[in-house]
């Protein structure tokens, strides 16, 4: 549980540290009429993720919806920016708040869009949506209260010494945790109008827009767009860089989802969270580490090793240094994101276990 806590500490902290206005995307033409916006800081989950617009003959497709209601006006504004036409369809690219909660912006701007998801993230988004509502009037108040403990004591919120890219990190974060909680008391919850499971192919005018459901990655729902003219695709959560979020990986399945992404022969790839990625190097990256850690914990719980111990075991020496370069903030990253939550998933698949998907 304290992981998780410290996790979200972390994660609203990274939204408030991209700038005077967290709350903005950084937005790029990938193709004509085909918009990536970008978040500057790639660590806000859960806050705030990336999204993608595609304008159509007909309106706005958007893939992802921020996760405040302050990022989806923001990408109400740039939809009526770029198209004199309507934001008419949103899809989610999982049920995870940073890529949905932003949704009432925009339905109260375009009331007739219609918004898709895979059936278990519209079940996850209905399931907890009440314990999220609660939970959000006490959690910025313990962040300042964690954040300062942690000052004084002069370390991070992973109890490790404080570094000076950590600590500038975290106290420009904490100049504005107040439009943070603004914006999370301000946040009205909209369920998705629709469901598809596999494949859904949208066409308008000259464009083709194909939704796939490839199998259970970063959740069980997991959709990805891909415009195969423009050969664009985002990928939600499923992809996350420089360093992956792994809350709850279904690494069984993971590789083969990785690889089917890969085999679609991107030019683009956004993720859901990190800077636009233009070739597959890191996708193979991502693939190594998940089958690494996933053969390592195969063998120690076949050895019957226990489930702390394993994951106290785990080795990623091979793959550690491609992801944080030698960056100690990165390295402090992976040992947040990556290390103990990945072996851990890891072993309860070994066991035949699946991952209680976090929110």
């Amino acid at each position: 549980m304290r992981r998780f806590v410290v996790a979200a500490a972390l994660s609203a902290l990274a939204v408030a540290a991209a700038g005077a206005n967290p709350f903005q995307y950084a937005w790029q033409e990938l193709a004509p009429g085909v918009w990536a916006g970008i978040l500057a800081d790639p660590f806000e989950l859960p806050q705030e993720g990336n999204t993608l617009l595609v304008v159509t003959d007909r309106g706005v497709v958007v893939f992802d919806a921020g996760g405040s209601p302050a990022m989806g006006q923001a990408i109400v504004e740039k939809a009526r920016a770029v198209s004199d036409k309507p934001i008419t369809l949103v899809i989610l690219s999982h049920w995870h708040g940073d890529h949905m909660r932003g949704l009432q912006s925009i339905v109260a701007a375009f009331p007739r869009v219609e918004i898709l998801a895979h059936p278990h993230a519209r079940d996850r988004i209905l399931e907890t949506r009440d314990r999220w509502l609660k939970r959000r009037v006490s959690m910025v108040p313990n962040i300042r209260k964690m954040v300062q403990q942690a000052l004084d004591a002069h370390q991070d919120l992973g109890g490790r010494p404080l570094i000076p890219e950590e600590k500038a990190w975290i106290e420009q974060g904490l100049a504005n945790v107040d439009a943070l909680d603004s914006e999370n008391h301000a946040t009205e919850y909209v369920n998705p109008t629709g469901t598809f499971d596999g494949a859904l192919r949208l066409y308008s005018g000259g464009r083709e827009i194909d939704l796939l459901w490839l199998g259970r990655a970063h959740t069980a729902g997991d959709i990805v767009l891909w415009l195969p003219q423009e050969k664009v695709v985002a990928t939600g959560d499923i992809v996350t860089a420089p360093v992956p979020l792994m809350p709850s990986a279904y690494t069984g399945d993971y590789p083969g989802v990785l690889a089917a992404i890969r085999a679609l022969g991107f030019k683009s790839l956004v993720p859901g969270h990190g800077a636009v990625e233009h070739e597959a190097q890191y996708l193979d990256l991502l693939c190594e580490a998940i089958r690494t850690i996933a053969g390592q914990m195969k063998t120690l719980a076949d050895q019957g090793v226990a489930r702390d111990d394993a994951i106290a075991r785990a080795d990623y020496a091979a793959v550690e240094p491609r992801f944080t370069h030698g960056d100690p903030f990165l390295a402090h990253r992976f040992e947040d994101y990556v290390r103990k939550a990945l072996a851990d998933a890891a072993f309860g698949a070994a066991q035949g276990g699946l991952p209680d998907e976090a929110f």
